[in-house]
């Protein structure tokens, strides 16, 4: 494919991923008489809901998964939300109804605001280099060939899709929303949809939604949008650099939609608190119990924050009617109880039985909250930032409107310390022990505490007015402060491009790679001359899974994770002497393994995947070498009288 061809399949999947995610959602709160703010709110967690269900329900009817059980599945969720309505059941006016901000709150908003995110998107778009460019990370090659197999087979089923992960095909369980949105795209090669999607569902629903979190907590303030949003475009920890730097591409596309899921459902609560409405009532718990499935099924865990920061919010902000109205109690009690059982008991042991996350000292776990230097991607501008959020959540706990923030962000930050410390009382249990996930909440908590945090900056320009305002800073001081944040902004360009290369440029000194440069260009010209019905075996953390998923090269171990069924293991260590060993030739050959991908450098030392790597060239005929690997084309006696390549 040519550069300007891949290039607008990179905008088509774009397009057709951002277009899923917001206009079914919006139709269906606005059927049910939600604002358009709470509708932009909500949408993107409805169609991970719409995508995610349908995928399931259509799997067992055996119709390929596309736009049109989605679009069916959308039109089923609209004439629900109207046949709602029409019972009564209607959404309530919330602090989202009008507008995001006064027109002109902020002089060339929307030009700060674009500058904003193109710091934090070119850095990354010019190291990646193409648009089917594929991060050298463990994640990113599972995520690519699930996606890859739900093309291949029409099956974007969560119940299903993690049979990626062995080589028998038994379905098992993986939160796939996110593979079937971003499988609705109809046209590209598969590491150019999944790039597109990422940018679609991980960019515009974390700004927008920091920005709408903002408007519900600061109604008062006209700025509060823009500036959370600014902050959300360039705080370290965003789910678009969490995708470079670790790619659990479900969870981070979870976390960029959790902060609207969150804004609609503290709207919600805050309209329907002071007085019981049972038709408002009924709407606002179908519309936060539909958006908390959309949010499971991207990712379990992105669920489980959703329900921790509830139990906050309803908790805080409920506590002084507890006594005049005991039932508020249940609320945040409901919404803890799933967490805890996920946490605590066997229903979450696939996730919680994980070992092996990070551990660092405890002066530097306090260090890397204290300072705003979060494990993804820590840089200098990450301190600005906590200059500003720090104030804000000091001044936030005052405040008993929005003091249900500030204690979420202290739940959300010892859960991150126990992840760093690895804590015995496995409060991250769920997150994998590994802060890298709970640093989003926490980045999404700290934006929007930016806010309250210049409110109190500004008070050191003077003293408040007779009128109750503050004098406005002078130019001279306004110019300094913008050019103070541009510089601290710009400054963070280097630290953005080098973490970029890091899992993103071909070659990087110091750092393994799965796929290296000249791997890629001996690809390009041998794989189009492979029997693609002939299967390849390598390591799955070699270069070879990547010919899944780019060329539709039948591969035996396509992701990195595999489950090893027997029957591997015997092929894996057949290859060490089959080009003298009749028994493992034949052992090949009846398994269909007609090529064998070595590596001389291993990206992840294996012992059981680096048996295929002990193999000699006689096994075959060489097809194409590189310093570091080869690919062997079998040629041996199987004792029968033919030929492994017959």
């Amino acid at each position: 494919m040519t550069a300007l061809l891949a290039a607008l399949a990179l905008l088509v999947a774009i397009l057709v991923v951002l277009a899923a995610a917001y206009l079914p959602g919006y139709v269906a709160v606005r059927a049910l008489g939600g604002s358009r703010l709470l509708s932009l709110a909500l949408a993107p967690t409805f169609a991970a809901a719409i995508a995610g269900i349908s995928a399931i329900l259509v799997a067992p009817l055996g119709l390929r998964w596309s736009l049109l059980p989605f679009l069916l599945g959308s039109a089923a969720l609209v004439a629900l939300a109207f046949g709602l309505r029409r019972l009564g059941a209607q959404l309530p006016s919330t602090v989202l109804d009008g507008r995001l901000m006064p027109r002109r709150a902020v002089p060339w908003g929307g030009a700060w605001l674009v500058g904003s995110v193109a710091i934090a998107v070119v850095p990354i778009a010019l190291q990646a280099g193409r648009p089917g460019a594929v991060l050298e990370r463990w994640d990113a090659l599972y995520h690519l060939s699930a996606l890859e197999r739900i093309r291949e087979v029409g099956d974007a089923s969560s119940l299903h899709v993690g049979s990626i992960s062995n080589t028998s095909g038994d379905p098992s369980f993986y939160p796939a929303a996110f593979h079937a949105l971003a499988a609705l795209v109809p046209w590209g090669p598969t590491p150019v949809v999944l790039n597109g999607a990422v940018l679609a569902l991980a960019v515009l629903p974390w700004i927008l939604g920091i920005a709408l979190l903002a408007r519900v907590l600061f109604r008062d303030v006209p700025w509060a949008p823009f500036a959370a949003g600014i902050t959300a475009a360039l705080i370290p920890a965003a789910p678009l650099d969490l995708w470079v730097h670790l790619s659990p591409t479900p969870n981070l596309c979870g976390f960029a939609a959790l902060p609207g899921a969150l804004a609609a459902a503290a709207a919600l609560w805050t309209a329907l608190l002071p007085r019981f409405a049972p038709g408002a009532t009924a709407a606002a718990l179908f519309a936060v119990g539909l958006a908390g499935a959309g949010l499971g099924l991207l990712h379990p865990n992105v669920a489980v924050t959703a329900l921790i920061l509830l139990a906050v919010l309803t908790a805080v902000t409920g506590a002084p009617s507890w006594r005049a109205r005991p039932l508020l109690v249940v609320a945040p009690v409901l919404a803890l109880l799933p967490v805890v059982l996920l946490t605590f008991t066997p229903l979450g042991s696939q996730v919680t039985g994980f070992s092996g996350g990070l551990v660092i000292e405890w002066w530097r776990a306090l260090g890397e909250i204290g300072l705003g230097l979060l494990t993804v991607w820590p840089m200098a501008l990450g301190v600005v930032i906590a200059a500003l959020w720090w104030p804000g959540l000091v001044t936030t706990f005052r405040r008993p409107a929005v003091r249900w923030v500030a204690v979420a962000w202290v739940v959300v930050a010892v859960i991150y310390l126990d992840a760093a410390l690895d804590s015995p009382l496995g409060l991250s249990a769920i997150y994998y022990r590994g802060q890298d996930r709970v640093a989003m909440p926490l980045a999404m908590l700290s934006c929007v505490l930016v806010v309250p945090g210049l409110q109190a900056w500004t008070r050191l320009f003077g003293p408040q007015r007779a009128d109750g305002r503050r004098p406005r800073p002078s130019t001279p001081i306004v110019v300094v402060l913008v050019a103070g944040a541009l510089i601290a902004s710009l400054a963070s360009i280097p630290t953005r491009s080098d973490n970029a290369a890091k899992n993103f440029a071909l070659d990087y000194p110091g750092r393994g790679r799965f796929l290296q440069a000249d791997e890629l260009a001996l690809f390009q010209e041998y794989v189009p001359q492979m029997d693609h019905g002939g299967t390849v075996l390598a390591s799955p953390f070699s270069g070879a899974a990547h010919l899944y998923a780019m060329y539709g090269q039948d591969v035996r171990l396509p992701v990195a994770g595999m489950a090893y069924t027997d029957l591997d293991r015997e092929l894996l260590y057949a290859t060490k002497d089959a080009a003298t060993n009749p028994a493992s030739c034949r052992t090949l050959q009846e398994n269909g393994i007609r090529y064998v991908y070595q590596e001389r450098l291993p990206y992840s030392v294996h012992s059981t995947s680096d048996a295929v790597n002990l193999a000699g060239r006689d096994l075959g005929v060489v097809l194409f070498e590189t310093e570091h690997s080869r690919m062997i084309e079998i040629d041996c006696d199987p004792g029968d009288g033919g030929d492994a390549s017959s």
